[in-house]
């Protein structure tokens, strides 16, 4: 199934790009038939094969796989029921991003391509314990309609409508995070202005992407 090559390519880029450590966050796609392809819970990136994949229906049930789904399950159902444009999701607990979830009640975009992939602010989460639906609903509301968000004391979650632009999410919520706790420790930070972090994401989805898309 190319949808399981997609995802376990997408397992070896999280690793190269050092967004995980250990067996921590997990990887979805949404199918052409609603129902979720998920990594499996407690198996390193590096081992996991196409047979370990779980695939469950659009309310979490399993319906196809030997070991259980990620223990996040509960969050990638909310995700993709609450947003149609969204096809796949990368959780990670990339270090900057987890350093801002215990700092910061939003991180502020500073440069232009991050204000071109995000789309908005990166809002932080309420604090809600892992694995719960609590935690789902928390996410949903931080993500809107944005494609990445900060999940409090835990790490970030990233959405696209390919797995590519999960990924790019996931890369560019990590920079925001980095450049942010940064330049805070600074008396003067000059965030973008929110109107042209919009049009920014505009610009790059109505165009930039597309010319990407052709390719």
């Amino acid at each position: 199934m190319k949808e399981s090559i997609i995802l376990l390519d997408a397992c070896q880029e999280i690793m190269d790009l050092r967004l995980v450590s250990g067996t921590w966050g997990n990887l979805s796609l949404r199918l052409e038939n609603g129902n979720i392809l998920i990594t499996p819970s407690g198996i390193p990136y590096d081992a996991i094969r196409e047979d370990d994949l779980v695939i469950c229906d659009r309310s979490g049930n399993v319906v196809e796989g030997n070991l259980p789904p990620s223990s996040e399950l509960k969050m990638h159902v909310a995700i993709y029921s609450s947003r149609k444009d969204v096809n796949a999701i990368v959780h990670t607990h990339s270090l900057y991003a987890s350093i801002a979830s215990a700092i910061f009640d939003e991180v502020q975009l500073l440069v232009e391509d991050v204000a071109m992939v995000i789309g908005g602010r990166i809002r932080v989460t309420s604090y809600r314990y892992p694995g719960t639906q609590e935690l789902a609903d928390e996410v949903v509301k931080a993500l809107g309609d944005r494609m990445a968000a900060i999940i409090a004391n835990h790490g970030q979650v990233a959405v696209g409508p390919t797995m590519d632009d999960a990924l790019l999410a996931a890369q560019m919520c990590e920079k925001a995070s980095e450049m942010y706790v940064i330049a805070s420790q600074y008396p003067k930070v000059n965030a973008l202005p929110d109107s042209d972090v919009r049009s920014l994401y505009d610009k790059y989805v109505n165009s930039y992407k597309k010319l990407r898309d052709l390719k």
